[in-house]
């Protein structure tokens, strides 16, 4: 398989359009890969991780995600969840003014948000990292914010494969986005509700497992300070399970070959090894990104986010959230990764036990050079890690382009300094190696049992 499958078949053409012509030449254009663009991309990533059957990966069934109440509505109606959607600049956008959430949530979106669930799945090895279903399954399973249901199709998937076909799924989201699901198999309903508007229309204790996957950009930072994750907590049943995951939006670069953390359990370990990605911890190192273009990129979304009452480092939030009762929420675990966007230059060297002393005052590993140490090896990624890697790489760019109305806003370009702006970007990212210096995708699950 080649290894820049994901690249070269799953982006998407807006991305192509913004090109320069120089660049869009040595790409195979997606419109002659019509079946290819999105089922080979979503068939390899859920063949790694052991998932598939239960969810779509038919390109035509693909499309109803977005066909659902897919009009344009040009009415004043105030009543923004019977007719929730707008278009503006050629995407699709949630219409209620005082929603936070800045994405677009038409089908080029869904298929980037499908994207970067099989990616993430594949990061942590399963649909969810809590250890509490390893011999047992839950009975009745929520999806907050769940989008395109996809989640909870995949966790079908995987209960089922261990010989549970029956857990029931139930997803809320404030916009009718998924599909029947039970048309696939699964036991499934789909609740529209404004997470925002407290309590949420389920009994308490009605749900054995919880699952929340990008709250942080659905819901504005004071309203989860306030209440914390009181209202999941009062869903769930005693000895219930919460998880969370969540990717930062801003991006760092990972300092040369950082160490396991102390007390990383053998199965992480392997995973991180197996996926080419890092686990990290609070002492790990970063910097800021070497990318010039991503280091205006997080200057401009910082301050965007801020605007919207968002937080561009969902991460830190959720962790606070987790650990910020542990009377209600116990056993309390987390699994923190950061995913290289690409091959990393101190990966391609070799590694001394001793350290040396970097010009910040940082300890890391000193490294060797291969041609005087012929005897030492460098990190070869297969061609699955190379593929991993440039999906978190071809997500992130589709991120950055849903977030354009805003970060074109913050940074005053006018419409065309932005499309140079953004060709260069995207000829730097993917066709010059631009994030060789260890630039990454950081992701964190956190997990917890009611108590």
């Amino acid at each position: 398989m080649d290894g820049s499958w994901a690249y070269h078949r799953a982006i998407d053409h807006s991305n192509l359009e913004r090109q320069s012509p120089q660049a869009r030449a040595k790409l195979p254009d997606p419109r002659t890969h019509p079946s290819n663009a999105l089922k080979y991309t979503v068939k390899v990533l859920t063949q790694s991780v052991g998932l598939e059957g239960s969810f779509t990966t038919d390109p035509e069934r693909l499309n109803t995600l977005s066909s659902i109440s897919s009009f344009s509505f040009h009415d004043a109606s105030p009543d923004y969840m019977t007719n929730p959607f707008v278009y503006l600049y050629g995407r699709r956008f949630l219409r209620d003014p005082t929603l936070p959430y800045p994405l677009p949530v038409d089908l080029a979106e869904l298929h980037r948000q499908t994207l970067r669930t099989l990616t993430l799945m594949r990061v942590h090895g399963a649909p969810f990292c809590s250890p509490f279903f390893e011999d047992t399954a839950p009975k009745k399973v929520l999806e907050i914010c769940c989008g395109s249901g996809l989640w909870s199709s995949a966790c079908h998937d995987f209960f089922k494969r261990r010989g549970y076909p029956n857990v029931s799924f139930t997803g809320i989201d404030i916009a009718p986005l998924a599909p029947d699901l039970n048309e696939h198999g699964v036991n499934w309903r789909f609740v529209q509700h404004d997470l925002r508007k407290l309590p949420l229309p389920f009994a308490a204790g009605e749900f054995d497992f919880i699952f929340i996957k990008d709250n942080g950009l659905c819901v504005g930072t004071s309203e989860i300070q306030a209440t914390s994750l009181s209202e999941p907590m009062r869903l769930l049943k005693p000895g219930g399970v919460l998880e969370g995951w969540d990717t930062d939006h801003l991006f760092r670069t990972l300092l040369p070959h950082p160490p396991i953390p102390p007390g990383t359990s053998d199965d992480d370990s392997e995973q991180a090894e197996d996926s080419a990605t890092y686990i990290i911890s609070s002492s790990t190192a970063f910097a800021k990104p070497q990318n010039a273009f991503l280091l205006e990129y997080n200057s401009w979304v910082e301050k965007a986010l801020e605007k919207r009452h968002l937080t561009a480092v969902p991460c830190a939030l959720m962790a606070w959230a987790f650990l910020s009762d542990p009377e209600t929420l116990g056993n309390v675990g987390s699994r923190r990764v950061a995913v290289p966007f690409g091959e990393v230059r101190w990966e391609q060297e070799d590694v001394e036990e001793d350290t040396a002393c970097t010009s910040r005052g940082d300890r890391r590993p000193s490294v060797l050079s291969a041609e005087t140490e012929p005897n030492l090896e460098r990190k070869v990624l297969t061609a699955d890690q190379t593929a991993l890697r440039r999906t978190a790489l071809l997500t992130t760019i589709q991120f950055i382009e849903g977030l354009e109305l805003i970060l074109k806003e913050e940074s005053g370009k006018r419409q065309d300094e932005w499309d140079r702006w953004w060709a260069s970007m995207t000829n730097d990212l993917l066709e010059q190696n631009g994030t060789f210096s260890g630039e990454c995708l950081e992701v964190a699950a956190w997990w917890g049992q009611k108590q």
